[in-house]
């Protein structure tokens, strides 16, 4: 299960920005031109589809409009802009982007001065480094929009940021790794709750504060239950679910509870209950698309109904869960890959209009590429060299070893906090698995988490997280990587098996295809099998 500490992108906010147009332009002093009054209507116009609109399209028009208040020099159209811009772009997990927008933002909050408008632009930018990792400074600039928020109004929008900055505050705690204060986290989320109980329940704005609300409790049910206050946790996890009824919430925070609740009922070991949150879960996840929720629910289906002896159902959801899990780890490397190609094409495009300098570029990068294809391959052959003396260094000094290394007795403090996994439990599943390893069970092509729990006769999941711990690896490395090590003992002790195709090697190792071994042979070797096999060869006719 994936831990949460939860925070959306605060989409609600901007949906305040409206208020600083309409005062603009309620002052007579102020009046803009016909050019600038279409346009604040506009950006109003966008902003009151927030909630409604598709958020790419919202994301583009308000680039497009930033664009034409900068041509009119209409500041405040371009900060409300850029706002939004952030806003968005923070909601697709573009953070670093973010931060590039807002670096726009600090000349204009400075000569516009509206104390808002900078603790939203301090907010956003907060919330940003914080989901970076970069907690000191994600610390510094919600502070800041602490300051300003202190100087603006009482008022609904006033509690509204404040809660925002409190939740977002709880959220950068959370992930501390260095010495979290002890708290600090509910402490926050009370603070928001006190900011958001003093929200007025008009109908402009009520829906947004139970919105608020709804994740609230379910941050606080989240670290209740962290804190192993199951009881507190359900009661917060239910106040949730019952704001998200009665203000017809269907996005997200529902979602979220039900697979919090499945996990909680499940450690609890309340399987039957743990099956319905997960089942209606899987409903919910229909219209609310979350891949990653959905990869939890199946898999603590999967594990409840093994605990229950009914393995037809695990076994079916077992199989949903590692497609799944394949599918997810794909898209992550496309869209890793997807921002090349977008630099790629805008070259292209740039340089279009002048064939002659294509062809000078084009000629001077082939020149220069050919001189770096070059290096960079003479280079590449002393690393692959290297890698492959390294991987015979370790193959003798096993071949050396005259005793058996005995793995120490690591705490569990980690599993213990996660699983309640005991020592005994731990030392057991760890003999277990190192029979396992000097048995070659592994080679089996059938062998899974699933199969591998089965035949050490343990629990998927204390299974998973053990080997995470101890191996420093996920289930699938540590397979593979036993598989690999077996077959370059073999290439290097038996040269008959040099002379088998890469196929059959994949094959006799428990490998689906020869591509799949090609790339797991290579992430473990940092050589491919070709390579290696070739080397052997050379080595063994030079000496």
């Amino acid at each position: 299960m994936n831990s949460i500490d939860m925070r959306k992108p605060v989409l609600f906010l901007v949906y305040f920005l409206l208020l600083f147009f309409t005062v603009s332009c309620s002052d007579p002093a102020k009046k803009q031109n016909r050019t600038e009054e279409s346009l604040k209507k506009e950006i109003n116009n966008l902003l009151e589809a927030e909630d409604i609109a598709n958020p790419k399209e919202l994301l583009n028009k308000a680039k497009e409009l930033k664009k034409r208040a900068a041509e009119i020099h209409y500041d405040l159209g371009v900060l409300g802009c850029n706002l939004i811009i952030m806003n968005k772009l923070s909601s697709f997990g573009k953070f670093k982007e973010a931060i590039i927008v807002s670096k726009e933002n600090e000349v204009l909050i400075k000569k516009i001065k509206r104390d808002d408008l900078s603790c939203l632009h301090y907010t956003y930018l907060g919330a940003a480094y914080s989901n970076l990792g970069l907690v000191d400074e994600g610390l510094n600039y919600l502070n800041e929009a602490l300051k300003y928020n202190n100087k603006m109004k009482d008022g609904n929008k006033k509690y509204l940021f404040l809660g925002v900055i409190y939740a977002d505050l709880a959220f950068l705690e959370a992930m501390r790794n260095k010495s979290p204060v002890p708290g600090l986290t509910k402490k926050y989320y009370q603070k928001e709750l006190e900011a958001l109980q003093k929200i007025d329940d008009s109908k402009d704005i009520e829906r947004r504060k139970n919105s608020s609300l709804a994740f609230l409790y379910l941050n606080l049910g989240v670290t209740s239950n962290r804190e192993k206050k199951t009881k507190e946790a359900k009661e917060y996890f239910h106040k949730a679910l019952d704001i998200c009824k009665k203000y017809n919430i269907i996005k997200d925070a529902p979602l979220i509870v039900h697979n919090e609740m499945s996990w909680l009922l499940y450690d609890e070991k309340e399987y039957d209950s743990c099956i319905a949150y997960a089942q209606k879960g899987i409903i919910l996840e229909k219209s609310d698309s979350k891949p990653q929720i959905r990869r939890d629910l199946f898999e603590v289906l999967y594990e409840s109904y093994s605990n229950k002896g009914d393995l037809q159902n695990s076994a079916k959801y077992t199989k949903l869960y590692m497609k799944l899990n394949d599918s997810i780890l794909d898209a992550q490397e496309i869209a890793i890959n997807d921002p090349v190609k977008n630099i790629v094409q805008e070259k292209e495009k740039d340089h279009k209009s002048n064939l002659i300098n294509i062809l000078t570029i084009i000629g001077a990068g082939i020149l220069i590429l050919g001189i770096l294809t070059f290096l960079l391959w003479r280079r590449n052959q002393k690393i692959l060299h290297t890698k492959y003396e390294n991987i015979i260094s370790e193959l003798k000094n096993e071949e050396n070893k005259t005793s058996v290394e005995v793995m120490p007795n690591q705490p569990a403090l980690n599993l213990e906090k996660i699983l309640n996994i005991n020592d005994n439990t731990i030392s057991t599943i760890l003999q277990k698995l190192d029979k396992f390893e000097k048995s070659e069970k592994f080679l089996k092509k059938e062998m899974n988490l699933s199969y591998l729990a089965n035949s050490l006769d343990t629990n998927p999941r204390y299974l998973s997280e053990i080997i995470n711990q101890y191996k420093g690896k996920n289930v699938n490395n540590y397979l593979n990587g036993l598989r690999i090590h077996r077959i370059t003992e073999l290439l290097y002790k038996e040269p008959v098996f040099r002379e088998y195709k890469i196929t059959y090697l994949a094959e006799y190792c428990g490998f689906a295809s020869r591509e799949v071994f090609a790339a797991a042979f290579k992430k473990e070797t940092g050589v491919t099998p070709s390579y290696f096999i070739n080397q052997l060869t050379i080595d063994e006719k030079n000496t």
